[in-house]
């Protein structure tokens, strides 16, 4: 399956792009495109990720979603934002 990765904010420094496309077996889960997306960019966004540090706002097809498990289906579209803070 095909699903497309949009990495915004500072979670774009992490991964060093914008947009990714994936291909991902079957079943595969939010924490499966992560860890490929880490694979191919930057390890430090999975290590973050899986343990527990959720430096992103996490968004399938437009929802927010705050499982690692959710699983995936052909042409999703996943986006990652690092939240902002300041003042």
């Amino acid at each position: 399956m095909r699903v497309t990765l949009v990495v915004l904010g500072r979670a774009s420094d992490y991964a060093g792009v914008n947009m990714a496309e994936l291909e991902l077996p079957e079943n595969s889960t939010l924490k499966d495109a992560i860890r490929a997306l880490s694979e191919r960019t930057n390890p430090v966004l999975y290590e973050r990720y899986i343990n527990g540090h959720y430096i992103f706002v996490t968004l399938v097809n437009g929802k927010p979603v705050l499982s690692p498990e959710t699983p995936l289906k052909d042409g999703d579209r996943i986006t990652l934002v690092t939240p902002e803070m300041g003042g």
